[in-house]
């Protein structure tokens, strides 16, 4: 029986180099990636906010040419609804997103269909039982080693879904926790020193023995029986010294950690880094409507992670053929689609359908017939059937007005007179 087993290879003796570089093997080189920089609440509420936003939005399949929605159910069940047996595609992604944020890259195994090879489900793999082969950067491998299993899954590029948002040599992803060392270390120790605070009152202290000459040991001593004296639940109680000892507390500013409890730069680095509105994470935002920074945000942050998913599902989940035709996206319409009052100007201006107006709308398209025929008004006329009609009208209203019976007013004969 093995009781261990090696995922290295010949092909890349420094495999552990990448695990230790995105954090998924802890290491003394004092960066905050992998599962523990969830410790930290602010990356921690960062991480889900993007994965749950990302992850709750369906993926839609349309033609490039007519934006017209396009039915491949079994990829789109895949995208939408369930990747294999034990995980729905919200929990996937979910999980997907928060690897790659906090790794730089998160993977999945595609399994496909013997006979047709179309995308069949979904195999989730974590950074640490991924091994990738970059020895040749055209033909990269991919070897995956499941839980309780000695045996690999070889895999080349076109088999795997690969989710990385950040990469500088277009193989490998970098987590933007890379970049966060310094800001999430300041706040941990400003949350160490309020907690030091709040534990023992920061009593920093001068105790003197009077007209005695200590050495090194019995100071040490009467320090130890002083501190154990003043701790846990004895912290604030009297302080009782004899005539041998001049006990004098020093102040301290209280300003100091007015200034750690204030202190909002770490916050808003993670969210800048992130890509995570500021008021997100209960930092004071500009002087917009929760709407306008929401709209702002799904429009200019979070394509940042749209983008690279969705190329990454027309690599992997598309023909040749199809990919030329075909283009996946996400449907945010359900949050920030156009207003109703512009929707209707753009049906009723025959710039729309009432289908495609819906679709603005993120609402699913009607079957009347009707629905889908360009609408227009009696006022609304093209320019040259325009310009035809006012010079017809133009030579019959000559020399008067001509009434219904084709007599001219002013030249009839008053019956009356």
């Amino acid at each position: 029986m093995k009781l261990f087993r090696g995922l290295a290879t010949e092909v890349d003796p420094h495999w552990a180099d990448h695990l230790l570089d995105s954090g998924v093997i802890p290491s003394f080189r004092g960066g905050y990636l992998g599962i523990s920089a969830l410790r930290n609440s602010d990356v921690l509420t960062a991480v889900s906010i993007v994965s749950g936003d990302v992850s709750r939005f369906p993926l839609v399949i349309t033609d490039s040419s007519t934006d017209e929605v396009i039915d491949l159910a079994n990829i789109e069940y895949l995208m939408n609804t369930k990747v294999n047996k034990r995980l729905s595609a919200y929990q996937w992604k979910f999980s997907m997103m928060v690897n790659a944020i906090l790794t730089g890259n998160a993977y999945s195994r595609i399994v496909r269909d013997p006979i047709t090879n179309e995308p069949a489900m979904f195999e989730f793999y974590a950074p640490s039982q991924t091994q990738v082969d970059t020895s040749d950067p055209d033909n990269i491998i991919y070897r995956f080693t499941p839980y309780n299993s000695s045996m690999q899954k070889i895999c080349g590029f076109e088999d795997v879904i690969h989710w990385k948002f950040f990469s500088y040599d277009t193989i490998m992803g970098r987590s933007p926790l890379l970049s966060l060392g310094d800001e999430i270390g300041l706040q941990e120790s400003g949350v160490s020193t309020l907690q030091k605070f709040f534990k023992s009152g920061l009593k920093g202290s001068i105790l003197k023995a009077k007209a005695s000459s200590l050495s090194a040991e019995a100071r040490r001593k009467i320090r130890e029986d002083f501190e154990r004296a003043q701790a846990g639940a004895d912290a604030g109680s009297p302080i009782i010294v004899d005539a041998t000892m001049d006990y004098q507390p020093l102040e301290v500013d209280t300003n100091v950690l007015n200034l750690i409890n204030s202190n909002n730069y770490s916050t808003a680095q993670i969210a800048k880094a992130l890509r995570v509105p500021a008021y997100r994470l209960a930092q004071n935002s500009p002087n917009q409507s929760v709407k306008q920074l929401a709209d702002d945000y799904i429009r200019n942050d979070l394509p940042f992670y749209f983008e690279p998913i969705t190329s990454e599902f027309e690599l992997k989940l598309l023909d040749d053929a199809q990919r030329h035709q075909y283009c996946i996206g996400f449907d945010t319409k359900s949050v920030n689609g156009l207003p109703i009052a512009d929707v209707n100007t753009a049906v009723n201006g025959g710039l729309w359908t009432g289908n495609e107006g819906r679709a603005e709308l993120g609402k699913k398209p009607l079957k009347d017939p009707n629905m889908d025929r360009i609408q227009s008004t009696l006022n609304t006329v093209f320019l040259d059937q325009k310009e035809a009609y006012q010079a017809e009208h133009a030579a019959e209203l000559k020399g008067g007005d001509t009434n219904a019976k084709g007599n001219q007013n002013g030249s009839g004969t008053n019956a009356n007179s």
